[in-house]
Formats: structure tokens, C-alpha cells, sequence
């Protein structure tokens, strides 16, 4: 009687049967097999290319960034920076209608947030007097914070409005060799909401 392989073998078998992929010439004596190999044990997968490696990848805080609106998470709060430019016309403190899709997303993040009190700081680039910059970056905050109070689902929430005016930047005003850098002074106005999570 004549044993079929079975498992691995049967495998390797297949594998071997196709590798010949031919016809025997016509006088070619076939062999029968007599006996079943034995059955190769499974073992753990080695660690080879194409394989999960042991290494686990960590991402940016930056969870979220697009156009003039950028998300970031702390284990302690969502931080929404907003772009100023996309909030109000130039040197303005009063909202634009184009700014209700932004502000509508910053509006999801904060009744998904934690409780505890929303701050919202006004940020300016360092065109203009110091102290005209701080009282529009305030302004501006207060415009923000006005707007998210009336939104549905803000009842209860408490806010807190503030502005800093240009002692912040987060990009230079000017360039290495003291030229107005616009996009670096574009970068430095925005609003910033700070969500407890």
C-alpha cells in the first residue's frame, strides 16, 4: 500500500512537482513514492525581511494638519492653532465669514474636550507697536471665545480669553539679513485654543 504525504511534505511535494513543470520523456521511468516523509514541525518565524519586527513606531503630536488649522494632543489638552489670516481681515478683530469652517472644527474639538476652562490666546507678528499688537491679539481671542460661547453645546463651559501679542513667535518675523520675512509674520498670527482633555 502506498502512503500519500501529508502536511509540510505534501508541500514540499507540490512545490518539487512544480518546479519540473514538464513531461517526462516517454522512457522515462516514473518513481512512486513508498513511503510518507516525515512531517516537518512548524517553528516560530525567524525575524527576516517582509517580517513584523519587534520595533513599534511613535507618532508626532501633531495628529491632525491641514490648511490654517493644526491639532495637537497632549496627554493633558487638544491644542487648535488657527491662522489669524483665515479668521479676520487684516489688522481686524471682527470675524470673517469665511472663518466658520475652521472654527466650526475647533468648535467639534472643544465639546469633545474634557472639562475645565478653554483658554484661547491671540498671537501677532511683530509689524506695528508693541502694545497695538497685544491689544489686537487680545481683541482677537475675545472674538474667538465670543463666537465659541454661542455655539450650541457650550452651555456651562467656561472660557478664558487672553493675548500675547508678538512675545510669542513660532516662525521669524524677518529674514537672516533683516528683510520682512511675510510668511514668517503670516505663521506668527493666529489664535491658539487650548482644549483640557
Amino acid at each position: 500500500m502506498i502512503r500519500r504525504p501529508t502536511g509540510w511534505a505534501l508541500a514540499g511535494a507540490a512545490a518539487i512537482g512544480l518546479a519540473a513543470c514538464g513531461k517526462p520523456a516517454p522512457d522515462a521511468a516514473v518513481e512512486q513514492p513508498t513511503e510518507a516523509a516525515p512531517a516537518a514541525t512548524p517553528t516560530a518565524p525567524s525575524r527576516q525581511i517582509g517580517t513584523v519586527s519587534a520595533l513599534s513606531g511613535t507618532t508626532s503630536p501633531l495628529s491632525g494638519a491641514v490648511s490654517d488649522f493644526v491639532v495637537e494632543r497632549t496627554a493633558m489638552q487638544t491644542r487648535v492653532q488657527l491662522a489669524a489670516d483665515t479668521l479676520f481681515a487684516f489688522d481686524e478683530a471682527t470675524l470673517t465669514p469665511e472663518a466658520q469652517a475652521n472654527l466650526q472644527r475647533a468648535a467639534d474639538l472643544v465639546r469633545q474636550g474634557g472639562p475645565g476652562e478653554i483658554s484661547v490666546v491671540g498671537h501677532s507678528d511683530a509689524k506695528g507697536e508693541e502694545a497695538y499688537n497685544l491689544d489686537l491679539s487680545t481683541r482677537r481671542a475675545e472674538a474667538v471665545v465670543a463666537w465659541l460661547k454661542s455655539q450650541p453645546g457650550m452651555a456651562g463651559r467656561a472660557f478664558v480669553a487672553a493675548g500675547r501679542g508678538e512675545a510669542e513667535p513660532i516662525a521669524p518675523n524677518a529674514r537672516p539679513d533683516g528683510t520682512d520675512d511675510p510668511d514668517g509674520r503670516a505663521r506668527n498670527r493666529r489664535v491658539v485654543v487650548n482644549i483640557p482633555r
